[in-house]
Parts: structure tokens; C-alpha cells; sequence
């Protein structure tokens, strides 16, 4: 595609595309981040971009995905969500029937009458429950199952953004070049970026507040992406970095960061307040891995889920 081809749009965000793969069978457009696919890899794809499918095609169309490919742990997660929602109303019916199990002996206790119809109704109930129990055990296998599919899922598109930087902040119009404006950072860094370093430079949909859509570099290898974060942080130690340093409107604040995914980005959040509540001085991102640290002389916690949350004391 052209380069300076701004009438494009990406099938699957609808942000304009000025790069990206194009899917034979759907024909869409789409940026190599939103196809899951490195522009160096699609190049080196050479006479088989010509049978190029996106991963929507691929999973409706005839040929069916390697077996370990993320389109089969997403099917799989969705049918095990499938099977886990009419289970979880089996909950209340064992507490329903734990409850009618104990009146019916409180009444027994206390009448003689239809004692054999009690005593039927009792081991109906028992029968009863003994089945829910079960059915108990195996909602918790597949929430398990479930978890660890989502976990396995969340690394895979984490690896997938290994070599990208989010930075957010950046003030947006409809003619700038995302180029230009990495090039200024650079340079007010004191790490210069040329275009050989870089895969690609896009927008991307925010659920901010401002609405401002944060910029994602893509580095040609991960090694330029952990220097230019690196880089970008031994300068924010002496102060924020601004946009009106970069020759841009206003004097908004410019935040230059790993790309988390959603889920690991929910986690920080989550382990800021943890971490604040219980005066740790230090929770950081690092090779897209969060840390936390108490105080200076304290050993360094890496948590890699919710549970991991226990280890900040």
C-alpha cells in the first residue's frame, strides 16, 4: 500500500491505515498490529501473500488452524465460558437445597407423622445433592481450565507486543506525521530514531477520558525499544516531558511506556492501589514484566496475575 494513502481504513479498528496487509478473502485492510502479523514477517510471506487470510477467515473458512494457534484457545475459551454459565445457577440451588434438607430434618425431629414419606423425601434430596456436588467439582475444573487458557492467551499477545511503546499524551490533528514527532522525541531524549529502526507507527483506540489516541511504535527489534524506553526515562528523572517541548500545541504531558495488553494494564492498576496501601515506594514496568519494590534496599517482586498480589505485604 501507499505509503501517503489516507482514504484507507483498517477493517478491524476503522483508524486510517497508510500500511498494512490486505486479507484475499474478505479483502479488508488491516494494520499489522490489528492482523497480528510484523510487517517484516508479511514482506518475507513473498508469492504467499497472494493467499494471505486475516484470522476471522480462518477460522470460518475451510482450512482449520494449527492446533496450538491462538484462534483454537480463544474457541476454546468461549465454549468453556459456554458450559460454565448455566452451571453457575447450580450454586444457589445447592445452598436452596442444603436449606430444605435441614428444615425437613428440623420437622422430622419434631413429628412423627408421614414418617416414611420424610424419610423417601430425605433420600431424594441426598440423591439431589450428591448430583449438584458433582456438578460442583467440575464448574471449578473448568474455571481452572478457563483461567489458564486466558492466562496462556494474555503471554501470547503480551509476546506479541514486545518490541512496541506506547506513548500517550501527544496532542493529535489530521495532518500530522507520526514519523516527525518520534524523530522530535528521540531527539529530546538523546536517542535518535531513524525509520530503519522502526516496523511501523500508528494511532490506536483509547478508552482515556480525553479521547487523545495514544501512539504505538513498533521497533524493528526489541533491544531499540528497551534503549529508547531507557532513554526516555533517564530524562524524566530530571522532569516531564511535554509537548510544547516537542513542538506541539499546549503543554500536555507525554508518558512513554511498554504496551501492556488490557489485561496486564487492568493488573498494574490494580497493583498501584495494592502496592500504595501498603507503602511500597516502587512499581514499574520493565521487558513488560510489572515489578514492585518496598523501599531501596528491598528485594524486587515481579507479579505476573491477581494472585501474585499476596506477595506485596
Amino acid at each position: 500500500m501507499d505509503l501517503d494513502n489516507t482514504n484507507s481504513k483498517c477493517g478491524a479498528c476503522d483508524d486510517p491505515l497508510s500500511d498494512g496487509v490486505r486479507c484475499t478473502s474478505c479483502n479488508q485492510d488491516l494494520h499489522f498490529h490489528c492482523a497480528g502479523v510484523t510487517e517484516t514477517g508479511y514482506r518475507r510471506l513473498g508469492d504467499r501473500k497472494l493467499a494471505w487470510r486475516c484470522s476471522k477467515c480462518k477460522i470460518s473458512g475451510a482450512v482449520s488452524p494449527k492446533p496450538n494457534s491462538d484462534s483454537v484457545i480463544l474457541r476454546e475459551i468461549k465454549a468453556l465460558a459456554d458450559k460454565l454459565s448455566p452451571l453457575e445457577s447450580l450454586k444457589e440451588e445447592l445452598s436452596l437445597l442444603r436449606t430444605e434438607f435441614a428444615d425437613l430434618k428440623t420437622s422430622l425431629s419434631e413429628t412423627n407423622k408421614d414418617l416414611k414419606a420424610f424419610n423417601d423425601k430425605i433420600k431424594e434430596f441426598e440423591v439431589r445433592l450428591q448430583q449438584v456436588e458433582k456438578v460442583q467439582v467440575q464448574v471449578d475444573v473448568l474455571r481452572s481450565r478457563l483461567d489458564t487458557l486466558e492466562e496462556e492467551n494474555n503471554t501470547k499477545e503480551q509476546w506479541s507486543r514486545m518490541n512496541n511503546v506506547e506513548i500517550k499524551g501527544v496532542p493529535q490533528n489530521s495532518h500530522e506525521n507520526l514519523f516527525d514527532v518520534i524523530s522530535k522525541i528521540g531527539k529530546k531524549i538523546d536517542y535518535p530514531v531513524s525509520k530503519a529502526q522502526v516496523n511501523f507507527i500508528n494511532r490506536v483506540p483509547t478508552r482515556e477520558k480525553d479521547h487523545t489516541k495514544p501512539i504505538i511504535v513498533s521497533f524493528c527489534n526489541r533491544y531499540v525499544k528497551e534503549d529508547f524506553i531507557a532513554a526516555a526515562r533517564l530524562v524524566l528523572k530530571t522532569g516531564p516531558l511535554t509537548s510544547g517541548q516537542i513542538d506541539l500545541p499546549g503543554n500536555q504531558r507525554i508518558y512513554i511506556n511498554d504496551h501492556l495488553t488490557l489485561r496486564n494494564k487492568a493488573l498494574l492498576a490494580k497493583i498501584k492501589k495494592v502496592a500504595a496501601e501498603r507503602d511500597f515506594q516502587y512499581v514499574w514496568v520493565k521487558h513488560s514484566k510489572i515489578h514492585a519494590r518496598k523501599t531501596d534496599t528491598s528485594p524486587t517482586i515481579v507479579l505476573k496475575s491477581e494472585k501474585d498480589l499476596t506477595k506485596i505485604k
